[in-house]
């Protein structure tokens, strides 16, 4: 399955580029790096050092690539944490909730 905006939260985000832009704790924002593990509750970004985040009072900032029409365009994508409130292996095997319009 390709990573779009719309299955992000269920895709594999370990190896993705990401930016913390809101928590309860203000110390973690402006942390800004590649993800290299991923928990339950915590992810891990490497920003130079490992800095664990918790999932539950941040909001992300991923980037995603995307060449369209032989340009480059990094895709920013803002994702609550407690949107990836799980554990990855079963987060992925999610299906999505399909919406239905009347």
């Amino acid at each position: 399955m390709k990573l779009t905006p719309r299955n992000i939260i269920h895709h594999e985000i370990i190896g993705l580029d990401t930016k913390v832009v809101d928590s309860t704790n203000k110390s973690l924002i402006g942390i800004e790096g590649r993800i290299v593990d991923e928990s339950k509750n915590i992810i891990v970004v490497d920003d130079g050092q490992e800095r664990k985040i918790p999932k539950s009072c941040s909001s992300f900032s991923f980037t995603l690539s995307s060449i369209n029409s032989k340009r480059y365009l990094p895709l920013k994508i803002k994702v609550d944490g407690r949107l990836l409130l799980s554990q990855p292996e079963n987060r992925i095997q999610t299906k999505f909730k399909k919406k239905f319009r009347k």
